[in-house]
């Protein structure tokens, strides 16, 4: 799917946070090992929170902002993040999780970024800043977390 507006591609963000929630919560439901159970858990809830927080913005945001159209729309080559988590066949322990985990962070990181780069308005910029700030912060929460729960 090319993107031609800011909306667009929030309205993706939205989506693949939803997906990658329902992934880790089937994912959940399938583990019998105790700590990847609760792993899994938590990253489903922090994708959810994740989405609802886009939804919120999505209902709130500039309509100027939401349309605005973006450059460089051709289609993004979009990593096939999702079918990176494992189905945890061969998946060991956390950090298995983990690795997938942060493949998904710095791939929308890195998104974030270039639209940072390539936008046509102030606003823009700072949407996307902002988006690639939140996604390391989360990054950091959820590697700090799923490392204290594998010391235990």
């Amino acid at each position: 799917m090319a993107f031609r507006q800011v909306k667009e591609l929030l309205v993706w963000i939205h989506d693949f946070h939803e997906q990658l929630g329902h992934q880790y919560a089937r994912l959940a439901d399938e583990q019998k090992d105790e700590r990847m159970k609760m792993a899994l858990v938590f990253l489903a809830d922090r994708e959810r929170r994740l989405q609802e927080g886009m939804a919120a913005y999505l209902g709130d945001a500039d309509e100027g902002l939401l349309t605005t159209w973006l450059i460089d729309s051709q289609e993004f080559v979009h990593p096939q993040v999702l079918k990176r988590i494992p189905q945890c066949l061969g998946c060991h322990d956390t950090h298995d999780i983990l690795a997938n985990v942060m493949t998904a962070h710095q791939t929308l990181k890195d998104m974030y970024r270039l639209r940072a780069e390539l936008a046509s308005i102030p606003e823009e910029t700072e949407l996307f800043t902002h988006l690639a700030k939140q996604q390391d912060a989360e990054a950091r929460l959820q590697t700090r977390d799923l490392a204290g729960l594998d010391m235990y």
